[in-house]
């Protein structure tokens, strides 16, 4: 394993006026920024060292595969040295001024070695670490905030056009609309949607934006704590785009054994389509709100709708059987009918009202996945970044927030693969104090 070691003699002092010490925590911080870039630099540049004379052994050596390859035509043999050509690199520890060393390859291309050793993509300025680190910070504030955030933790920052440009060049790798073969064993399929406020305005007065589509994977709970934490999988996502663009998405999910929804005539088509020997839910939260949306409708007086909504929710979702839940259901058909609700009995064949107790009849113990409240919390997570008030984003700008928000939110595999910083590199230090 090579290892490169640099030995620093490292003064930092300390002063003030008649013994008051005020201000030294700032002081010492800004004495932290200027040597840590140092450091940095000069442990790169011994590494980098290392790395030529194993690739470049000289003239009269015999030729060694070298530790890095060219990126034009692969090869890894036949390197010669050719000068060195600075650059700036903007790393989580500062700002660092580097004297490359370049390599030439019998195909003609010159390159650095160390860019590549160091993950650096080619063309770029920044390290995969602060690439990484800004991208997550992306997906929690504006970018303003994201630029300024990033000045106080690493000593230098992007601005607001770098950030959105790097990312919209990542999202452009993260696909949340192909099909997943890693989901392993899943209990319940939640597929629900929300708009953000994204695209061109219309003249309507109540656009509310683009439609967000997602269909989220429960793979069980973890009970060890003190409160019971699902274990949730992103199967797919879309924003602006119909339904059947999660089709792909859904078809990786085709194991679980319900899938749950509000009901959305788009939905039920899209599961009709994707998954059409899953049986489906109708989200017992969201029952309430429908029967109440549907009663006013038919003109029924706010009190008495209320009560009535509730009182066939409650009837569903805490019943003891499927039997009992079916006969609640039966009840309130009955009703509908003998009082003429019309929207109220449109919406109950729309749905159909066999879909309001399939969890009961699948697993009499009621321990089924029957709402989508673990997605609309994940709504409201998505909510908060993109659709803050007076903010209305550009389609290309929108979607790629929330493809990012979403595949780290769920630790997605191209998520993980995204100008990552880990691997086997390892750091010390070694101080000596001199009296």
């Amino acid at each position: 394993m090579p290892k490169a070691e640099s030995t620093w003699e490292v003064r930092v002092g300390l002063a003030a006026k008649e013994f008051y010490l005020g201000g030294w925590e700032s002081a010492l911080s800004r004495v932290r920024d200027q040597i840590l870039p140092e450091f940095t630099r000069e442990s790169v540049a011994t590494f980098e060292t290392q790395l030529i004379r194993a690739g470049c052994p000289g003239r009269g050596a015999s030729a060694t595969v070298a530790p890095f390859r060219c990126r034009r035509c692969g090869a890894t043999t036949g390197f010669r040295r050719r000068g060195r050509r600075s650059r700036q690199l903007r790393t989580r520890l500062g700002r660092l001024e580097l004297q490359l060393a370049m390599v030439g390859c019998r195909c003609g291309h010159r390159f650095a070695p160390l860019l590549a050793t160091l993950g650096v993509e080619a063309h770029a300025r920044c390290a995969p670490g602060l690439m990484r680190r800004a991208l997550e910070l992306c997906t929690e504030q504006p970018y303003r905030k994201v630029a300024k955030a990033l000045q106080r933790e690493a000593g230098t920052t992007l601005s607001e056009r770098s950030l959105r440009r790097l990312v919209r060049s990542a999202a452009a790798r993260v696909h949340l609309s192909w099909q997943r073969r890693d989901l392993g064993p899943v209990r319940a399929l939640l597929v629900d949607g929300t708009r953000v406020r994204a695209g061109a305005k219309s003249a309507d007065p109540h656009d509310r934006g683009l439609e967000l589509n997602i269909a989220v994977a429960l793979r069980g709970r973890d009970h060890s704590g003190r409160r019971s934490a699902a274990r949730l999988e992103l199967v797919g996502a879309t924003l602006g785009r119909r339904w059947k663009a999660l089709v792909p998405a859904l078809r990786g999910a085709a194991a679980s054994p319900i899938a749950v929804s509000d009901g959305d005539l788009g939905i039920v088509a899209l599961l009709n389509r994707a998954l059409p020997g899953v049986p489906q839910q109708i989200c017992t939260f969201h029952l309430r709100d429908s029967i109440d949306h549907r009663l006013w409708g038919d003109r029924m007086p706010f009190r008495a709708r209320r009560a009535l909504a509730r009182a066939v929710g409650n009837a569903v979702e805490f019943a003891v059987d499927a039997d009992s839940a079916d006969r609640a259901v039966a009840a309130f058909v009955a009703m509908a009918e003998r009082h003429g609700w019309r929207n109220t009995l449109a919406h109950l064949r729309q749905i159909g009202p066999q879909h309001l107790t399939t969890w009961l009849h699948i697993d009499p113990s009621g321990e089924l996945e029957h709402t989508t409240s673990l997605i609309e919390r994940l709504m409201r997570e998505v909510n908060r970044r993109v659709d803050p008030v007076g903010v209305r984003w550009s389609r290309a700008g929108a979607d790629a927030i929330v493809r990012l928000l979403l595949a780290r939110r769920f630790d997605h595999p191209h998520w993980r693969r995204l100008c990552h910083d880990r691997g086997p590199a390892t750091a010390w230090a070694e101080l000596r104090l001199c009296q």
